[in-house]
């Protein structure tokens, strides 16, 4: 008896320790150490339409979006769109030589467990969020998504 309610107590923590948002939900905001160095607060991305994408260097999807997302990063960065990349690489120094190797000008930084306690874990690469200027979730989607419908998905929260 005791050890079945040890058991449901070890599984009440551990669903409690891994959140998850849901679409038309506000999300936490949460403070990220960039991959330069610099910290990215929570507070910088408030006021902002923003798209949060969960990828990796050894992703085909990801390598493919990746161009993608500048193009739409520069087309809209001007109208209050952010991006945050979080890597969910193993190794910090593949992902500092990729992003050298490749012009891209969003913030990228690792997964790390802030991202974790708001977001839940990463089922699959590429994973998007896209957050409305009052920090409401409007899309959580995993696999990669075509230009056109995510930007048709983010104009209007611009």
């Amino acid at each position: 008896m005791l050890r079945g309610l040890l058991f449901a107590f070890a599984l009440c923590f551990a669903a409690a320790g891994q959140a998850q948002v849901f679409e038309g939900r506000p999300v936490a905001a949460f403070d990220t150490q960039l991959l330069d160095g610099k910290a990215l607060p929570g507070t910088a991305l408030q006021g902002k339409a923003v798209l949060v994408v969960f990828w990796a260097t050894w992703c085909p999807s990801c390598q493919r979006e990746l161009p993608e997302l500048q193009k739409l990063y520069e087309k809209h960065r001007a109208k209050g769109f952010e991006i945050l990349a979080l890597s969910v690489d193993a190794d910090r120094f593949t992902v500092e030589e990729f992003w050298k190797d490749h012009d891209y000008s969003f913030p990228v930084a690792m997964n790390s467990s802030a991202q974790a306690k708001v977001f839940g874990q990463v089922r699959g690469t590429p994973t998007l969020y896209l957050i409305d200027r009052k920090g409401v979730l409007r899309m959580a989607r995993v696999g990669g998504m075509g230009l056109k419908e995510l930007e048709a998905r983010l104009k209007p929260l611009l």
